[in-house]
This record gives structure tokens, C-alpha cells and sequence, in this order.
């Protein structure tokens, strides 16, 4: 073949591949509104720096570092997003949605109200991932919300927009910072085994209210040991919710419940705590093992909040687990862990006390 035809077509191959080229222009996550930490603590994406108490367990030190409940709020008019995030760990969990687990999840601000518009689909057992999240928008300034993994450790994340778009933080966030509900808990608030982490209950109550919503569920480990109640003291809140009964055993929780909630009462008198009762477990209904241990948890919890209320603590509140996931038995994956329709359910539950709740409270300081 002559030289020149050779030239030719090597320059066309070479022109085909760089007109192809993804020219997305990508920013670090960090220099957007970072929304749903514990404590504004390095690393970004952890819940709180585990290394500010020595005395919490290695399990829930390993556990804060997941992001759940965190987001990252930022505004474009970009025709498209999307990601490229780094997590620590591959997957998988087996009752859990890999979305969920490690990938991403994104609402937009629209009419209103947030409204869901793609997510994050993590690789198989991949640390490094890179999607499209949402395409072919209309170019609209809007902004968004993405939450991040339920049960990972993101390492790093970039958003991705077209080269011309417009990128920044939210001139007006429509999450209102200056009021906060901090909820201590389990597996189940952790996000097993949502969808996807937009429909764990903290997170759909964050949309519903426009509050932040702190996510400190420590899967199986959310066990009322007292150096968390030093830690949830320090932190700004307007509301906590103590979701906390699945975890500890009855003794546990004898033991345990009345210094933890009274060391929180007498720290932060200005705050309202709700209680809630443990789940009652579907695989109980047959289990009779595992009917009794909730019944005996449950118990245990009650005995502890009437004695503090004899006490005269005021703005300690309780919510049974009566109907907290329905009566159809149909509110899980595995007889434990709560589906989308779970979730929905317990804070529909939820709402009426904690809708009486953030009216008492005050804005954090």
C-alpha cells in the first residue's frame, strides 16, 4: 500500500478515536455542600472521625467510616451527570442491593419538591466505578442531592458534567442545616436492605422535612455502649431518635439503656429524644426464640423509660413497635431487614411523634 494511503488512514483512525473521546469535565465531590455527618470530621465521607473516642468498639469504628445517610448537595445545568468513585471494599452483602451497598443514588429539585433521577450502578466486586447517572436533561439550573453507599467506605468521588455546563455549590440549599435529627441505631437504619439509599427511612425523612438527617446505624452494633452516648452529647442536634433496640440483648440493654439515655438527657437537656421500640421481627411469628427475645427486649426498654419519666424528664418520648412495618407481613427481605415498603411504613409510623417533636425544638447551635 502506497505511504500516503497509509498516512490517510492512520490519520482517520486517529481522528475517529479523539472525536469519540469522553470530554466530561469532572470536579472533586468535596468542594460541594456535604450534608448528613455526624461531626464535621476528616475524612470527608465518614460519619465521624472514629478516632475521636478511643473507648467505641473496633466494629463501630470500622462502621462509621461507611457514608451512609451523607450526601452531597450541588447545582448544574448540565444535560447530564455523572460519577466516578473510588469505595475501599468490593462487594457484595447477600440481602442487601449492590446500589445500595456502594453505588449512588441522585434526586433533583424539581417543582418544588426532590425528585429521584438516577443512580450509581457499582461494578462486581470493583473498587473504582464510573457511570452515567441521568442524560439527555433539558439544561435546566438545578440542583441536586446524591446520596452516597450505605454500606461502603467511599475513598473518593467526582461529579461529571458537560464541558460547558455550570457547576457549584447551591446558591439556596434546600437542606436546612441549621436544624438537624441525629438517629442512633442498627442494621435496619444502616440501610439494610433498601433499594437503593434514598429510600432508607433517614434519608426519605430528610426530603420530607428539608432537615439534615444524621444516619448512625451501626450494623449489629448499635448496642447503647455508654462512649456513644458521650459522642451523640457533643453532637448539634434539634431532635434524636434512639433506634437502637434490635442490637443489644435484654440484658444489654438493662444494663445499659438507663445510663446511656439519661447521660443524653442530662447533656442536652434542650433536645427531644424519641425511643423507639425494636422492630417486631417477622421470622418470629414462627421463630417462638426469636418472638420472646423481642418481647423481652422491648420490655427492657420500657422499664427503662418509665424510670426515667418518674424521674421528670420531660422531653424523653417512646413510640411502640405496634404496626411500625404493618400487619400484612410483607415489610422485608429476610424476616429482619426492612424492603422499600418497610421503610416507607416505619416512618409513617414515625411521623406523627416526630412531626410534635421538631415543633419543640430549637435550632442547633
Amino acid at each position: 500500500m502506497k505511504n500516503w494511503m497509509i498516512a490517510l488512514l492512520l490519520a482517520g483512525t486517529t481522528f475517529t478515536w479523539a472525536h469519540g473521546q469522553d470530554n466530561t469535565r469532572y470536579t472533586d465531590a468535596r468542594q460541594f455542600q456535604i450534608v448528613g455527618k455526624g461531626l464535621p470530621t476528616s475524612p470527608v465521607y465518614q460519619r465521624f472521625d472514629s478516632l475521636l473516642d478511643k473507648e467505641l468498639t473496633p466494629a463501630v469504628k470500622h462502621l462509621s467510616k461507611h457514608s451512609s445517610g451523607i450526601a452531597v448537595l450541588f447545582e448544574t445545568n448540565s444535560t447530564y451527570i455523572k460519577a466516578k468513585w473510588t469505595l475501599a471494599n468490593g462487594l457484595f452483602y447477600n440481602n442487601i442491593v449492590p446500589i445500595c451497598h456502594s453505588g449512588l443514588d441522585l434526586y433533583a429539585w424539581n417543582n418544588g419538591k426532590w425528585q429521584w433521577a438516577g443512580v450509581g450502578r457499582p461494578g462486581d466486586k470493583e473498587t473504582a466505578n464510573a457511570g452515567t447517572l441521568v442524560s439527555n436533561m433539558d439544561g435546566a439550573m438545578r440542583q441536586y442531592m446524591l446520596y452516597l453507599p450505605t454500606y461502603n467506605e467511599l475513598t473518593s468521588l467526582e461529579i461529571g458534567v458537560a464541558p460547558e455546563a455550570q457547576l457549584g455549590r447551591p446558591a439556596s440549599p434546600k437542606i436546612d442545616t441549621t436544624h438537624r435529627i441525629v438517629i442512633y441505631g442498627s442494621s435496619i437504619l444502616q440501610g439494610a436492605s433498601a433499594s437503593r439509599a434514598g429510600m432508607v427511612y433517614s434519608s426519605i425523612l430528610q426530603r420530607k422535612t428539608g432537615w439534615d438527617v444524621v444516619n448512625l446505624g451501626f450494623s449489629g452494633n448499635g448496642k447503647m455502649e455508654f462512649p456513644v452516648a458521650e459522642l451523640l452529647a457533643k453532637m448539634p442536634a434539634s431532635v434524636f431518635v434512639l433506634d437502637c433496640i434490635p442490637n443489644p440483648s435484654p440484658k444489654e440493654i438493662k444494663e445499659r439503656a438507663y445510663p446511656f439515655i439519661k447521660h443524653l438527657l442530662d447533656k442536652r437537656p434542650e433536645v427531644p429524644i424519641l425511643l423507639v421500640e425494636t422492630v417486631i421481627r417477622e421470622n418470629g411469628y414462627f421463630d417462638r426464640k426469636i418472638d420472646q427475645d423481642s418481647k423481652d427486649k422491648n420490655a427492657a426498654i420500657r422499664e427503662a423509660y418509665t424510670k426515667l419519666k418518674s424521674e421528670g424528664y420531660k422531653q424523653l418520648y417512646y413510640l411502640p413497635a405496634t404496626n411500625l412495618i404493618g400487619s400484612d407481613h410483607e415489610g422485608t427481605i429476610d424476616g429482619v431487614h426492612l424492603t422499600d415498603l418497610g421503610y416507607l411504613r416505619q416512618l409513617e409510623a414515625m411521623w406523627p411523634q416526630l412531626k410534635k417533636l421538631m415543633k419543640k425544638s430549637l435550632p442547633i447551635r
